[in-house]
C-alpha cells in the first residue's frame, strides 16, 4: 500500500514539474517585453497663436494692445506683421482703424505706428485678456468705459503718458507720425509702474492641438481663395489666399490713390498674412452726440451684447460661424452654427468686424473666379478725424 501510494506522490510530483516548465508561448512571460505606450509630450500652446511654446516665450508676461491708424494717407503702417492678432473695425463714419495685439513688448523689434486713439469696441476685446492697453487721445464713450470698469491700471494714454516719438515722415501729417516701439513702452511702463506680470492659463481661442496635423483641420466648407470685406464705400479689405505659405495675405483699397495696394509692413516690406481670417458682422450705428453746433465726430458703436453671425477661413477654405460678447469684461467667443466651440488653426488671427449693412457687398469665391470690381466713390475719402475729451 505505501509503495502504491508512494508510486501516486512520485507521478504527481512529476506532473506538477512538468506543467511549471510548460512556457506560454514566446516564452516565459517574466522574459517578455513590457508593452509601453509612449507618452506623448505635453501640451503647451501659446495662448495667442496656439502653437507650441517658443523656448523664450515668457509665461508670466502681460499682452500689449496698441491702436495703429488705418487712414489710408497713414499707410504703410510699421510693426503690423509682428503682432500676433489683428482687430479692425469702423470708428468714425466710414474710417477703420487697427489695433494690433502683441504677446511680449519687449520682443517687438523696431517701431510700431502710426499710433492713434482709443475707441470703445477695441478697448472691449482687449479688456478680457487684461492686456495693457496703448493709445494717443481716446473718445469720450471710451474713458467712460474705462473709468466705469476700472482699467485706468492698464490703460496707456499718450496724449498724458507719453509712449511714443515723432518720426520725420515728409508729406505726412503730424498725427500719422507718431511710433512706439520696445524701449519706449519699457519706459512708460517703469514710470508709472504697470504690472506686466500676468499668467494667461488657457489659449484665447479653441486652437486646435499643434501635436496633431501640424495644428490645422481642413474646414468643411466651399474653396476660397480671394475675399472682398467692405467696411465703408472707401475702406475695404481683401485678402488672397496664398497656398504655399497656407496664408490669407491682406491687402486694401487706397482711397487716397483710387488703387487696391498690399497691406505691407513698412519696416521689412512684408505683406501682411494670416492663418486665420474671421469676419464677424455686427449693428453698427452712430452713437448720438450730445453736443451743438455742427461739430460731429460720428463715432460708431459696435453692438457687441448679443452676438451675431460670421465666417471663418482658413486652409484655404471656409465655414459659416457664430460669434457671442456680451458685457466689456467678456471673452469674445466663436463657435459652429450649433454653437458648439470652433477649432481655430494655429497661427495669426485677422479679426474684423463689419456692419451687417455691408453684408449684401461681402463677398468671397473659389478657384477660378474673381471678385467683382465695383466702381467707388472716393468723395467719401475722409483725411482726419478729431478727438474729444
Amino acid at each position: 500500500m505505501k509503495r502504491i501510494l508512494a508510486m501516486l506522490l512520485a507521478v504527481l510530483t512529476f506532473a506538477g514539474v512538468f506543467t511549471g516548465c510548460v512556457s506560454a508561448p514566446g516564452g516565459d512571460e517574466s522574459d517578455q517585453p513590457e508593452i509601453v505606450e509612449p507618452t506623448p509630450p505635453p501640451y503647451t500652446p501659446n495662448p495667442w497663436t496656439g502653437w507650441e511654446k517658443a523656448a523664450d516665450f515668457d509665461d508670466n508676461m502681460r499682452a500689449t494692445a496698441i491702436m495703429i491708424n488705418n487712414i489710408s494717407v497713414a499707410r504703410p503702417q510699421k510693426g503690423l506683421s509682428q503682432a500676433n492678432i489683428l482687430f479692425e473695425s469702423k470708428v468714425e463714419g466710414g474710417i477703420t482703424r487697427f489695433m494690433a495685439i502683441f504677446e511680449d513688448y519687449t520682443k517687438i523689434d523696431g517701431d510700431v505706428g502710426p499710433v492713434r486713439s482709443g475707441r470703445d469696441q477695441f478697448l472691449q476685446w482687449a479688456m478680457p485678456y487684461h492686456a495693457l492697453y496703448c493709445h494717443i487721445g481716446r473718445s469720450g464713450i471710451t474713458q467712460t468705459y474705462i473709468d466705469s470698469f476700472e482699467y485706468n491700471y492698464l490703460d496707456v494714454d499718450g496724449q498724458y503718458r507719453i509712449f511714443t516719438e515723432r518720426r520725420n515722415r515728409p508729406g505726412y501729417d503730424t498725427e500719422h507720425t507718431s511710433y512706439t516701439n520696445a524701449e519706449l513702452l519699457q519706459a512708460v511702463i517703469d514710470k508709472y509702474e504697470y504690472d506686466m506680470n500676468k499668467t494667461y492659463g488657457s489659449p484665447v481661442f479653441d486652437f486646435v492641438d499643434y501635436r496633431e496635423n501640424n495644428g490645422t483641420r481642413e474646414l468643411s466648407g466651399q474653396l476660397v481663395t480671394d475675399i472682398s470685406v467692405v467696411h465703408s464705400e472707401v475702406y475695404r479689405t481683401y485678402f488672397t489666399y496664398d497656398e504655399a505659405a497656407n496664408r490669407y495675405m491682406m491687402s486694401q483699397y487706397n482711397g487716397s490713390k483710387r488703387t487696391r495696394e498690399n497691406t505691407v509692413d513698412e519696416s521689412n516690406g512684408q505683406q501682411l498674412g494670416f492663418e486665420n481670417v474671421i469676419i464677424a458682422f455686427a449693428d453698427i450705428s452712430k452713437y448720438p452726440w450730445p453736443g451743438d453746433g455742427p461739430y460731429d465726430p460720428n463715432y460708431q458703436k459696435v453692438d457687441l451684447s448679443y452676438g451675431g453671425v460670421g465666417y471663418y477661413f482658413s486652409n484655404g477654405r471656409m465655414e459659416q460661424i457664430r460669434w457671442f460678447k456680451g458685457g466689456a469684461p467678456d471673452v469674445l467667443r466663436f463657435t459652429d452654427m450649433d454653437e458648439n466651440p470652433l477649432k481655430i488653426n494655429c497661427g495669426k488671427s485677422y479679426i474684423g468686424f463689419v456692419d451687417y449693412d455691408e453684408a449684401e457687398r461681402f463677398e468671397f469665391v473659389g478657384p477660378e473666379e474673381e471678385i467683382a470690381e465695383e466702381t467707388i466713390d472716393n468723395t467719401q475719402e475722409v483725411t482726419t478725424d478729431t478727438e474729444f475729451e
